[in-house]
């Protein structure tokens, strides 16, 4: 199975309401995967899968660093409560608020397919340890599995903003 990255589309109120009652994001998880989330959570989901080591190391060129809004897919946004108590799977969950889903949004947007090639480096990536650990591979296809995968999380984001959602993230 491994780690993967999943998002999530949520009203900012209910955002509030995690974030001032952490104890409720381990709710959350346990309603989302019976899919019996509250409607105020039952936004738009997207699954990045094992790609978002990959997509962070393109987006900051570290492996757990880097500068915000870049950083957001591991650092970007609040932490909902504290390590031990609030671990949704890897860490506890992170939310976006509205104003940092647009400026996520907005730094993806400058991101070029052929900026996006020129970032990935599979020699740097391996490393580094960028999860999943298969860059030492000679294959294009991992270089198109960035492109797309950055393509959904930039669409994932854009209309996040049309319709003014916060974003939770948690490594899973």
């Amino acid at each position: 199975m491994g780690m993967t990255c999943e998002l999530r589309q949520l009203s900012p109120a209910y955002a509030q309401k995690l974030l001032q009652n952490p104890d409720e994001v381990l709710q959350y998880y346990d309603d989302a995967s019976e899919g019996e989330l509250p409607e105020e959570a039952q936004g738009e989901d997207l699954d990045l899968d094992k790609a978002w080591h990959g997509l962070h190391y393109i987006l900051t060129g570290t492996a757990g660093g880097g500068e915000s809004p870049w950083n957001s897919l591991l650092l970007g946004g609040e932490q909902v409560g504290d390590e031990q108590e609030h671990d949704v799977g890897y860490g506890p969950a992170r939310i976006l608020l509205p104003p940092h889903v647009v400026a996520f949004s907005q730094a993806l947007g400058q991101l070029s397919p052929a900026e996006v090639s020129r970032r990935f480096n599979p020699v740097e990536m391996t490393k580094l340890d960028i999860y999943p650990g298969i860059w030492d591979r000679e294959d294009e296809a991992l270089d198109d599995w960035m492109q797309d995968s950055l393509a959904e999380l930039q669409s994932f984001l854009q209309r996040a903003v049309a319709q003014q959602q916060a974003v939770i993230v948690a490594i899973v």
